[in-house]
């Protein structure tokens, strides 16, 4: 008859039991190192399977079940508990295995919150592609701005290099416009960064690398322009005190509030912007290392974008070197992802299209009256060529210069098929189709759906231009299309040119917006591309030589260029006559907000305006 266990001590388990135990607990300290084996194998393969969470909750689940089955060998073993004066008491080997599991069990409840979808994961792989190239290009068009101010400010030497150098009125004017141009930008360039800093919701593994590759080197590139920038700028600003002095001052006028540079440089260039730049370096170089990151992005078409952050990383190095010792451990805290949003930025959320469509300020509404806008249409004829310009809107930081926006006049469809109902118009359609027929009838045939949309108006008002805008090319009304500054310009060309053109623009209605601004191809377009498109001389065609650019490689014309070219045929010579006619100008004063016709003179220099025109004088 078997004896009780002397107090305090635990109960002896039978000898089967015992060698069952030991079985069990060897069973589960062998799949330990199995667990770790898959990850590494995966590793290794990359074959498909998405590290995070998959992979990793199989692994966790594999490991789970080891420790459970350790827990119950010792168990059947007797061996859970030790002896003690006081009593029994878990074995150390027993707690860490218990630790052990909860530890999984945390980490698994991690990677349920880490798996969320996000505005950014969300995106189909069609909508992903586009917002990327959306918002490369932009992060380059902002880039590329805030550089050419910080560089303009250089040549000038605003502000001045000297400590207790007075600005002249000439240098506060030009350090203000720059400055109100630069949080433009940065709140710009920041949008971009918030909405791809959710890279870390993208799977590593082979499957959804490419996604977390782009979407990282998109935002930690746009995190680094802005410290960069923000720290060339402020450095030059800091080197003499009555610069700082003037911004740090509250301009009404311009919405800029007292202390406003020192919380721009407080808001961007903190202990935890620098950690950031750290910890995105150390990530960098993980990919690198781990994935050959800087393969996988040349296979990408994103080189470019690893190159930028190697050339900004160089520039802060050489402006404000960071203490990489003293920021190590918060870097290494960091999970690459701001917790708070800035509070000095109202940061919005989305893509590039999204962005064109914010407005900073006089939300839903525009100068120019409908009385203003009966006006212009009286004065206006179908094919004529509208300049303008919408205030406050955040698309405008990357245009360059005044006039950010063209459109095609067509008039409303009865007056667009009066005004072409002509002999040579007639003629040609004829030839086309082989039957005697107006323009309107010949759109309707030839673009059926085009020619629906455009005639059915808007809410029982008619439609009476075609732009590009972001949501692709449309039709629009008189109320919709126009802003807060308008030119129209007249083609000297006759009646059949034009109709040319308006057919041509019909034949883009419903392409997309082309955010790349290259006038290379058609299958999207940018609204003066519309415009030039429209124009463009043919065979049997005649048109207008509209002048190109080459722009970051890219051939492009801006509304701003456009405009000056216009400014610049109104006069003819004796040899060819003028090849513009000038209709109308409603000028605007932004700080009075009302609008006026103004003449010809004031429309010929306005392309030479600053682009912040409440600015002006």
């Amino acid at each position: 008859m078997d004896s009780a266990p002397p107090a305090g001590r635990p109960p002896i388990p039978s000898r089967s039991w015992v060698r069952a135990g030991r079985i069990v607990d060897l069973l589960g300290q062998a799949m330990l190192p199995v667990g770790v084996g898959a990850l590494l194998g995966f590793y290794a393969a990359d074959q498909g399977m998405r590290l995070l969470p998959t992979m990793l909750e199989l692994a966790l689940a594999w490991s789970l079940l080891a420790l459970a089955l350790i827990a119950f060998g010792k168990l059947l073993r007797g061996r859970l508990f030790v002896p003690t004066p006081e009593g029994a008491r878990l074995r150390k080997r027993v707690v860490l295995v218990l630790l052990l599991m909860i530890a999984a069990l945390g980490v698994r409840l991690g990677l349920h919150y880490a798996d969320r979808p996000s505005e950014l994961t969300s995106l189909s792989g069609e909508r992903f592609e586009l917002a990327f190239a959306q918002d490369a290009g932009s992060y380059r068009e902002l880039e590329g701005g805030m550089e050419s101010l910080l560089r303009l400010l250089e040549a000038e030497d605003v502000p001045p290099s000297g400590k207790e150098q007075a600005l002249s009125a000439q240098q506060e004017r030009l350090l203000l416009d720059a400055w109100v141009a630069l949080q433009d930008q940065a709140m710009a360039l920041d949008a971009i960064r918030v909405f791809w800093e959710g890279w870390y919701g993208f799977d590593p593994s082979r499957v959804e690398r490419s996604y977390h590759l782009r979407s990282f080197l998109l935002s930690y590139a746009a995190e680094l322009a802005l410290y960069e920038k923000a720290a060339r700028f402020c450095q030059a600003v800091l080197a003499n005190p009555n610069a700082k002095k003037f911004l740090d001052a509250p301009h009404p006028g311009l919405d800029l509030p007292e202390d406003s540079f020192s919380q721009f440089r407080e808001q961007l260039l903190g202990t935890r912007d620098q950690a950031r730049v750290v910890a995105g370096e150390q990530y960098l170089e993980f990919l690198d290392r781990a994935f050959r990151g800087r393969e996988e992005a040349q296979a990408l078409g994103v080189a470019w974008l690893w190159e930028a952050t190697e050339n900004h990383r160089v520039m802060i190095d050489a402006v404000t070197p960071i203490d990489r010792a003293e920021l190590t451990v918060r870097a290494d805290a960091q999970l690459l992802k701001r917790s708070v949003r800035r509070a000095w930025f109202p940061l919005q959320k989305g893509t590039a299209e999204v962005m064109g469509d914010t407005r900073l300020r006089r939300i839903g509404w525009y100068l120019i009256p409908e009385e203003q806008r009966a006006q212009a249409a009286e004065k206006l004829l179908p094919g004529d060529v509208l300049i303008s310009r919408k205030n406050w809107y955040l698309s405008n930081v990357g245009l360059p210069g005044f006039w950010p926006h063209a459109i095609l006049y067509l008039g409303e469809p009865a007056e667009l098929s009066a005004y072409f109902d002509v002999p040579e118009v007639l003629d040609w359609v004829e030839q086309s189709t082989g039957q005697r027929m107006g323009l309107d009838a010949y759109l309707a045939w030839r673009h059926p759906t085009a020619w629906a949309r455009y005639a059915g108006g808007d809410q029982g008002v008619d439609h009476h231009v075609i732009e590009a805008v972001g949501e692709g090319v449309i039709f629009n009304t008189m109320e919709h299309a126009l802003g807060d500054y308008l030119a129209g310009v007249r083609p000297e060309l006759d009646k059949l040119a034009k109709a040319q053109a308006v057919v041509e623009a019909f034949s883009h209605w419903g392409k997309p917006y082309d955010f790349d601004f290259d006038f290379a191809t058609e299958h999207a377009l940018v609204c003066t591309e519309l415009v030039y498109r429209a124009y463009r001389p043919a065979e049997g065609k005649r048109g207008l030589d509209l002048p190109l650019s080459r722009v970051a490689g890219r051939v492009t014309l801006s509304a701003n260029l456009m405009a000056q070219h216009f400014s610049e045929g109104f006069e003819g010579t004796d040899r060819a006559p003028a090849p513009y006619e000038f209709v109308l100008f409603i000028d605007a004063s932004e700080d009075e907000q009302r609008t006026f016709f103004s003449d010809r003179a004031a429309f010929t220099e306005s392309w030479q305006r600053s682009k912040w025109d409440f600015a002006q004088e």
